[in-house]
């Protein structure tokens, strides 16, 4: 896999699906849109509802959130939260990839 450096209106756009649909801290909106813009990083540990395993992957196969197996069995709702987050950021890929297409 390799990993995409993003321009910062993506990657703010992915941290805004991260925030409503995982659970992530606003707070680190700044440190991940510098990290997706100044660097090839296609692993991100965000936390959020997923729990300490909780990660945004980056690849040229598309953007999706996984989290521990462990948090998972503890907490089977994490199931939920991944299939609705992963589909938030598959809505957004594809907006994305439409509108660089019409440039």
């Amino acid at each position: 896999m390799t990993a995409l450096t993003l321009p910062a209106d993506q990657a703010a756009a992915i941290y805004d699906v991260l925030i409503e649909h995982a659970g992530a801290s606003p707070d680190g909106r700044a440190a991940f849109i510098d990290v997706q813009t100044g660097s090839q990083c296609d692993e991100y540990r965000f936390g959020g509802s997923l729990g300490f395993g909780g990660k945004l992957w980056i690849d040229q196969d598309g953007w999706r959130v996984s989290a521990y197996a462990e948090d998972i069995q503890r907490k089977p709702s994490i199931r939920d939260t991944i299939a609705v987050t992963n589909a938030a950021l598959a809505t957004l890929r594809a907006g994305s990839e439409a509108a660089t297409n019409q440039r």
